[in-house]
């Protein structure tokens, strides 16, 4: 009979174990936590499980030594997938009016800003091309009898392949394809295609799944009054059309499946996410971003932090500058400009008001030029300026007097360190600082914080970190952010379309010359404050508007003029 102490946790025990009694034969002495073993075979196998239960509760890591008896199909396969793909085919799929191009274009646009090279390929827009809309875009030209239309139809799917090959053979990361893609069979057919190109490429299925009444409705409306297929129809036989468009694939269509290979699944637009083999980006950057997308309209406002009270020129700086007298007076117009953007988006919405989020980065002057609007607002460092480092102490260290920072200076200042940042400016860090790409890391968990948001957003910060935002807005190249203008003392409106894209206005503010203490007695109790949503002061802003129309180069449909605004429609 063999005994041995019973080990602590870890596979230092097995070192330290010493055996007791159970000498030539002789009964062993009974002793608190010693293991008692009939020969010493069964007593190295005790002292194994022993180990391996104590590391098992603990989450000792040698449980896992010489993991490969542990190693899945689906662990080899996560293996094989969570390294970013040299490109990808991000194949859409759904029935019609389920928003695909909606996801497609909000993908794309977010991607691109995340400096990842992006292009939708709409194979709609291919059939169209080859076959006029008003025959192509018939209903009868999808039922799975018409040979023709049928041959037409995968011409323009091929076509729309073979472009996307070509974009991520010349740079690409991820090529969107826009199409119904219904059955199992044609997903099969891209997955053999990609693999057949000889390129390392991934294939991720992204399905459009809809089945909240109200939502469909919605989207077909918006499908017959925007795609070029409809024009030449009135809308209630365009809407008879499409729905009989929806019939013929229904009669076909066949849900994603786990064997598939990678897919995400995205449900009523907004309700929920369900994912498969998805890592790597995906996981990180897109899943979350597909959780906050939806098709809800709200106002978006952005603006630069109030002009502080310090020299920004001096060499103590303006980190911690709080607002001037002109500061505070733009603080009061920034007031009234949200109060009564914020009662008009809640009247017209048909819905009880509700607080508007507020977002400033920490300085105390962006910080301030809220603080006659709410008391109820989120600082975050992400919205802080671009760390410059050792550069602009004492001439650039937050404020900017115009409405671009002060390149020329810089080149004059620090001629060797420009010559080289010119050189790509998106990447380049200033020394011992950040860079533009650095910046728009951090403000990725705000900006999809802000598209998750169902409510009017106020944004207030400072011009390299407004640029960048600016820059996923206007679907403007993030590249190129740097060279935006961003206005003082101008609210800058985004508003989401329905076709995925943002509308882009600004509004010049009048400082209002009304004291502090006018404003805290018109406004009544600090409740009123924290609703943002109170009665308006007078609307004291200018009216002169220089409004942007929505740069979306997805747009299939002509413009269109509303007033002083100009809309692109898209389908």
């Amino acid at each position: 009979m063999m005994q041995v102490a019973a080990p602590s946790p870890g596979a230092e025990a097995l070192k330290h174990s010493k055996f007791f009694g159970g000498e030539d034969g002789k009964e062993a002495v009974e002793q608190p936590g010693v293991l008692r073993c009939a020969s010493r075979d069964d007593l190295k196998l005790e002292v194994i499980r022993e180990i391996s239960r104590a590391a098992y509760y603990q989450g000792n890591s040698e449980v896992s030594v010489g993991g490969g008896l542990n190693r899945s199909k689906r662990h080899v396969e996560r293996e094989r997938l969570t390294p970013d793909a040299h490109g990808m085919v991000l194949a859409l799929v759904g029935l019609p009016a389920r928003g695909k191009s909606f996801i497609s274009r909000k993908i794309e646009r977010f991607l691109q800003w995340r400096g990842l090279p992006t292009r939708v390929f709409n194979v709609g827009k291919y059939r169209r091309e080859a076959v006029r809309p008003e025959e192509s875009g018939r209903s009868d030209f999808f039922d799975a009898g018409n040979k023709a239309a049928m041959a037409a139809r995968e011409t323009a799917a091929v076509a729309a392949l073979d472009d996307a090959f070509g974009f991520l053979n010349s740079g690409g990361k991820i090529a969107i394809l826009d199409a119904t893609n219904s059955t199992a069979a044609r997903r099969k057919l891209i997955v053999n295609q990609v693999r057949a190109y000889g390129k390392p490429f991934e294939v991720v299925f992204l399905e459009a799944i809809c089945e909240d009444a109200e939502v469909l409705e919605a989207n077909m409306l918006g499908k017959v009054q925007n795609s070029p297929d409809f024009w030449q129809l009135s809308p209630a036989d365009a809407l008879a059309d499409l729905k009989a468009r929806i019939a013929k694939y229904e009669e076909v269509y066949e849900t994603v499946q786990d064997h598939e290979g990678a897919y995400i699944k995205a449900f009523d637009l907004s309700s929920k996410i369900m994912a498969n083999n998805c890592y790597g980006r995906l996981a990180k950057s897109m899943l979350p971003f597909m959780m906050a997308i939806h098709i809800g309209a709200r106002p978006i406002w952005l603006i630069r932090a109030g002009s502080g009270e310090a020299n920004p020129q001096s060499p103590k700086g303006d980190r911690c500058s709080k607002l001037s007298h002109a500061g505070k007076g733009y603080a009061l117009s920034l007031t009234d400009f949200v109060r009564t953007r914020a009662e008009r988006y809640w009247k017209k919405a048909g819905k009880s008001k509700e607080p508007t989020m507020v977002l400033t980065s920490t300085m105390p002057r962006a910080e301030a030029s809220v603080c006659y609007l709410t008391s109820s607002h989120e600082q975050t460092s992400a919205l802080n300026p671009i760390d410059k480092g050792a550069l602009g102490v004492g001439w650039w260290d937050v404020e900017c007097h115009g409405n671009a920072p002060p390149w020329d200076e810089m080149e004059s200042r620090h001629a060797e360190f420009f010559s080289e940042w010119k050189k790509d400016p998106f990447r380049t860090r200033f020394p011992g600082g950040e860079s533009y790409m650095d910046v728009m890391k951090r403000l990725e968990t705000l900006l999809v914080e802000v598209e998750m948001s169902t409510r009017p957003v106020l944004i207030v910060s400072h011009i390299t970190v407004l640029q960048l935002l600016i820059a996923y807005f206007r679907g403007s190249p993030v590249e190129e952010a740097w060279t935006l203008s961003m206005p003082k003392n101008t609210v800058m409106e985004i508003s989401p379309t329905s076709g995925g894209g943002f509308v882009y206005e600004e509004h010049p503010l009048i400082a209002r010359t009304s004291d502090e203490e006018h404003l805290r007695s018109s406004d009544g109790d600090s409740d009123d404050r924290d609703s943002v949503a109170g009665e308006s002061q007078g609307g004291d802003w200018s009216p002169v508007k220089r409004r942007e129309p929505p740069l979306d180069e997805q747009a299939e449909a002509g413009a269109k003029l509303g007033g002083k605004t100009k809309r692109m429609r898209s389908e």
